[in-house]
C-alpha cells in the first residue's frame, strides 16, 4: 500500500513533529479506525514516548493500492 501526502498534511506533520514512519505506525499498526464517509477513514494510535497521545491520521483512499493522508492530528480523542 502506497502513501501520499497532501500539503495540509506534511505541514501538520511538520508541526506536530510527527515523522512518515510514525504516520505508517499508525495506519498499518493503529489502536483502532472510525470511518467516517465510503472513502474516508480517521485511524488513530497511542505512541510511546509521546505526551501528546493519541495520534490519528485522516486518509482517503483514493485507488485499491494508494492513500492519501489529508491530515494529522494530536490529543485525538475517541468518544464512546
Amino acid at each position: 500500500m502506497e502513501l501520499v501526502y497532501s500539503a495540509h498534511a506534511v505541514e501538520r506533520m511538520q508541526q506536530r513533529k510527527i515523522s512518515p514512519s510514525d504516520v505508517e505506525n499508525i495506519i498499518f499498526n493503529c489502536d483502532g479506525m472510525i470511518k467516517q464517509s465510503k472513502d474516508k477513514t480517521i485511524f488513530y494510535k497511542k505512541i510511546k514516548g509521546r505526551k501528546d497521545n493519541t495520534l490519528a491520521a485522516v486518509v482517503v483512499e483514493k485507488k485499491r493500492d494508494l492513500l492519501e493522508v489529508l491530515t494529522v492530528m494530536i490529543h485525538f480523542e475517541v468518544k464512546k
